[in-house]
């Protein structure tokens, strides 16, 4: 079976005659499957969403390591937002943002709610060979769900006890030195299997591929060693428990712990950044049925997920601050006419003529460094030996007087961060002196009673709780806010007699929101089946994303809740027709679709001083004697945004320092529609699911009508930027293909050979150059850096299974990724600037400078192979 739409849903009764709406059979791409497919999956296909299945089976087929992969390889117009190989990604659906996919494990949410070191993401976390199935559910459903499915709901169904024996252990082993080895055991805890008990592990590290090229790096990156592999460890164990209190009653608890670890750096910048998160994380659901009309759902979650890092950036030998000089130094500059250097070889020109002052910088006096810089140097290349074989000093350490570091270049290491917001120390260290863990508690609870009155009408209602607060070391300063938002929802199911093969659902939501505004939504579906398979879906409504922690101001005393802040809002219509069937002995199913999102009310945050009047330094009185700001800056300054008004009501009876900062919404609105066409067919050997995505994310364009400016000047030409990038006022979102056809081919010659393969190939998608590069042009009047498509590639996997044993219990697995050898990246920049390389900090290039900036990406995986058992009783 090829991964699956549900086109249509055709009901049969229950022997029991129980439940007559209760699905015993469904049709998915045109054929029956069996009913374990959840309840809500098969109501929202009935009620006109569109809904994909992904089951345990294809899953394996691809053999994924993450869920980054699965989600690429198989959900229909996914997008992966960062890299799954280095260890961070998000998943987003039909171009939204980061927020607007709401990825469900077992009912708990795993999105990030920020912490002061770093977002976490709980994607990561995800065990691919614990995953049972995945139920993709297209457009707006946080009315169900709550906050952050705006665009869609990935909702993953992980392995579960059911009353017998069983279990599987595997080994996975291949490319990059990867090892693996996994296992999941289910066994009764009585004689009759009411308690059963499910125990799963998992241990799989890598030394992953070569993300950056070398021409990425900066030269002192590269330097002090900046160039390394990214290795990557996942390691989990977890417990799960299921009571089968009655054939329609359950309580299903679990509890899991997580680890991965993995590297972060950035080639312009840092030089060492090992990451180590945790993710314990408990889930609930009991689930109960009083009569064959009404049934309850209770789902419960708490994560307590936490962060800690090592940052290590290069500490590089910079132009002396004529202040930092000895007054007599000071007072010779200043008989010189000289008020400061702008370039290192203003000041070497300086020292050359003052006896005595070094023309670098001197850290080590007496010219013993210790340890490594104190050995016999070999010609090798550290950054800490003099390597010119012109000087005198050539083969002996630097920093001493005759001997000084040059300027521009590196010295050694430096932790990078501090609790700026907090106590000011250092956060990302090695030890308990200069390392703190941040993180984030997060925790609700969703019930939702369904009431059938009779077969032409059903009423859903629920309640659902989500609360976060930040769990960090209490140096970062962060403060003791609680975000909670509670809703209640309700669902009018109905089934016209008089339209047969009519559905429709009317459901609206009303979220009751602590420290930023109150929210109500609704959705709307409806379905029309016209029979010989023939049949119209469509949905639309309303959705929202909550604030993070930080964006809701609770990062420092210098942050300030907003009570004017809203969410981001979404608008999402989604509409398909299509048809299943019966052909060649097998099944097939086509479905052409069409979707148009709206986003608005995105985060963002700004300076007080620069968006509330009582801040403006041209009225009578002003407030404080150093503000900046006059009124028709600050006026500027909000027609960009939804003014805080009722904020900055109360901010000046309270705040002097008007660099404070504040949450706010932005004016500016993302649109997104696209296209969708869909085809798949189970034959008797042959089974197959294509998938096409053409879709326009628009954002508005920074470039639009910014003047061109000479490359290495700060002349502004008499014209504006050439091309598209200064004459569109809207561009495709970044990091958003503009189209894409992935697939799933499976042959099954006997029924112990199965050989799939699972291309991707995608259209343009970009990374685009920041407004001060993007406006550099040449002499010709030409940009200097045009923005980078890391698109138009296509990438083939495949893998062949055989299964040995009388009872298939033995599965040999060989994966193949990027058969064509394709060069691709899975992300890039534009251009990002280098201010750590040499040139930049000797002052002889900045900011206006084209060769400031350098453009690279995340390097996809080259041609590479895995061989997997697995033994299954």
């Amino acid at each position: 079976m090829a991964t699956a739409a549900i086109p249509a849903a055709l009901a049969q009764e229950s022997e029991t005659g129980e439940n007559s709406r209760r699905l015993e059979t469904i049709r998915v791409e045109g054929q029956a499957v069996d009913a374990s497919v959840s309840d809500i999956a098969v109501d929202f296909a009935e009620f006109g969403t569109q809904v994909q299945l992904i089951s345990s089976d294809e899953i394996e087929t691809g053999g994924f390591t993450n869920f980054g992969e699965l989600a690429s390889g198989l959900i229909r117009g996914a997008n992966i937002g960062y890299s799954p190989d280095e260890g961070e990604f998000t998943i987003r659906i039909d171009g939204g943002t980061d927020r607007d996919t709401l990825l469900l494990v077992d009912g708990a949410p795993f999105f990030d709610r920020s912490s002061p070191l770093e977002d976490l993401w709980p994607a990561t976390a995800i065990d691919p060979r614990m995953i049972e199935s995945v139920e993709v559910y297209r457009g707006g459903n946080s009315l169900y769900f709550g906050s952050n499915g705006g665009l869609g709901v990935v909702s993953v169904k992980t392995k579960r006890p059911d009353g017998t024996l069983k279990g599987e252990f595997g080994v996975y082993a291949g490319s990059f030195k990867t090892r693996e080895y996994y296992g999941n055991m289910s066994f009764p805890l009585d004689k009759d299997g009411k308690h059963s008990v499910l125990v799963y592990g998992r241990s799989y590290e890598t030394d992953a591929h070569e993300l950056f090229d070398e021409s990425a790096y900066s030269d002192n990156v590269l330097a002090l060693g900046g160039r390394h592999e990214f290795p990557y460890s996942f390691n989990s164990l977890g417990i799960k428990y299921l009571w089968d209190i009655a054939p329609e009653t359950e309580l299903l608890l679990g509890a899991s712990y997580t680890t991965i670890d993995f590297r972060d750096s950035f080639p312009q910048s840092t030089v060492f950044q090992p990451n180590f998160t945790e993710f314990p994380i408990y889930t609930g659901e009991f689930k109960h049925r009083f009569s064959d009309k009404l049934k309850l759902n209770v789902e419960a979650h708490y994560q307590d997920p936490q962060l800690k890092n090592n940052e290590i950036d290069a500490q590089i030998c910079q132009i002396p601050r004529l202040q930092d000089l000895p007054a007599d130094i000071q007072t010779l500059a200043a008989d010189q006419g000289i008020s400061g250097f702008s370039t290192a070889s203003a000041f070497e020109s300086f020292a050359a003529g003052i006896p005595g002052l070094s023309a670098g910088c001197v850290t080590n006096p007496v010219g013993s460094a210790g340890g490594a810089s104190d050995d016999n140097w070999n010609g090798g290349s550290s950054f800490y030996i003099n390597q010119d074989p012109d000087s005198p000093f050539y083969g002996q350490p630097y920093g001493t007087h005759e001997n000084p570091f040059p300027i521009g270049a590196p010295m050694g290491y430096v932790i990078q961060s501090t609790a700026g917001f907090g106590d000011g120390g250092l956060t990302k260290g090695f030890g308990t002196t200069d390392q703190r863990e941040s993180g984030y508690v997060d925790y609700g609870i969703n019930a939702r009673a369904t009431y059938t009155v009779n077969e032409y009408l059903e009423i859903v209602a629920g309640i659902q709780n989500t609360s976060y607060t930040d769990n960090s070391d209490d140096s970062f300063g962060v403060r003791d806010v609680t975000l909670t938002s509670t809703g209640i929802y309700g669902d009018l199911r109905v089934s016209m007699p008089v339209l047969d093969g009519f559905s429709g659902s009317f459901a609206a939501r009303q979220d009751f929101n602590d420290n930023f505004d109150d929210q109500a939504v609704w959705k709307v579906g409806l379905r029309q089946d016209f029979g010989r398979g023939i049949y119209a879906r469509g949905s639309g409504g309303t959705s929202y994303s909550l604030p993070k922690i930080d964006e809701i101001g609770a990062f420092g005393a210098g942050s300030n809740i907003n009570p004017g802040l809203q969410p981001q809002e979404v608008n999402a219509f989604n509409i398909g027709a299509g048809i299943d069937g019966e052909i060649f002995g097998g099944t097939y199913n086509v479905e052409i679709g069409y979707f148009e999102t709206e986003i608005k009310n995105l985060f963002s945050s700004r300076a007080v001083g620069a968006v509330c009047f009582e801040y403006a330094n041209d009225v009578a009185n002003p407030l404080f004697n150093n503000l900046i700001n006059d009124t028709a800056t600050i006026e500027r300054n909000r027609n960009n945004i939804v003014a805080p008004d009722e904020f900055c009501g109360t901010a000046a009876a309270g705040l002097s320092d008007p660099g404070e900062t504040v949450a706010v919404n932005t004016i500016r609105q993302q649109d997104i529609e696209g296209i969708t066409l869909d085809v798949a067919f189970d034959f008797d050997k042959w089974q197959a699911d294509f998938s096409f995505t053409d879709m326009e994310s628009l954002e508005p364009n920074p470039v639009y009508g910014v003047s061109a400016r000479l490359d290495g000047t700060t002349t502004d030409l008499g014209f504006v930027v050439p091309g598209r990038a200064g004459s569109a006022e809207f561009r495709q979102s970044s990091e958003r293909p503009e189209w894409t056809l992935s697939g799933l081919v499976s042959y099954t010659p006997t029924d112990r050979w199965i050989l799939s393969l699972n291309p991707r190939w995608q259209g343009p998608e970009w990374a685009y150059a920041g407004t001060s590069l993007a406006r550099m042009v040449d002499e010709d009047g030409n940009r200097v850096v045009e923005d980078l498509n890391f698109g138009d590639y296509f990438v083939l996997n495949g893998s062949v299974q055989y299964f040995m044993g009388d009872e298939k219990q033995h599965r040999f697995l060989i994966r193949g990724v990027n058969l064509l050898g394709e060069d691709y990246f899975e992300r890039a920049s534009g251009g990002s600037g280098y201010s750590r390389d040499r040139a930049v900090v000797r002052g002889e290039i900045g900011p206006n400078d084209s060769a400031y900036y350098r453009q690279y990406g995340w390097n996809g995986k080259p041609r590479s192979f895995w061989i997997q058992y697995e033994y299954s009783f």
